[in-house]
């Protein structure tokens, strides 16, 4: 059986070696960084394209594990490219409003187009998990759940979390490593049994943060 890849996205200046995405790479052997992209340089469609590329070159389908603008540009490809982005986790998605094409847009900036309309605006064909911190700098909890409603994601409630980083303390992060081998296992046995139905979301266990 070929298994599923585990591609992680970083996002706007990357992801240091104490950041729970690196730790998570050490944790499993089936996962790798995506390649290609100036974690200086957030522009969607750079991004996107390169993660394309990325996963259009191995085999396998796969489970993007993205982090702030990388959410953005994972969720892109994840409506491009459903015959091989099986599983999505999004941690911590900055605000579309907080980047144009070029960039990311300075608060005291003149008015700029940001993103958004480049962003799936319709349920995702894939599974996926979208997690969200109630006191993020990079996005409002309320705006988490409403693009988790949109692209068909389980939604997790972090808490105050913070951006979800290792500034905030997220580096070795036990959970993410159960969400995401659950999420293969699942998957996996899916393409094994034909006879096997995925269901439409995720069930986790609840936040303790959770309404």
């Amino acid at each position: 059986m070929m298994k599923i890849k585990i591609v992680t996205i970083p996002g706007f200046h990357g992801s240091d070696d104490k950041h729970w995405q690196s730790w998570l790479e050490r944790q499993l052997p089936n996962s790798e960084r995506v390649g290609g992209i100036d974690w200086e340089l957030p522009q969607i469609l750079t991004w996107a394209n390169a993660i394309e590329k990325h996963i259009d070159a191995t085999p396998n389908r796969v489970i993007l594990v993205a982090h702030s603008f990388g959410c953005l540009a994972s969720a892109l490809v994840a409506s491009r490219l459903p015959e091989k982005v099986a599983g999505l986790i999004l941690v911590a998605p900055a605000s579309p409003q907080r980047f144009s094409m070029t960039g990311p847009i300075a608060v005291d900036s003149r008015p700029q187009n940001d993103i958004s309309g480049f962003l799936p605006n319709r349920r995702l064909d894939t599974l996926g998990l979208l997690v969200a911190s109630q006191n993020d700098p990079w996005m409002q909890f309320s705006q988490a759940e409403q693009f988790s409603r949109q692209w068909g994601l389980t939604l997790y409630d972090a808490g105050n979390a913070g951006h979800i980083n290792s500034e905030a303390g997220y580096g070795e992060w036990p959970l993410i490593v159960e969400w995401v081998t659950s999420l293969q296992v699942l998957l996996e046995s899916a393409m094994v049994n034909l006879s096997i139905q995925l269901p439409k979301k995720l069930m986790f266990s609840s936040s303790p943060y959770s309404a």
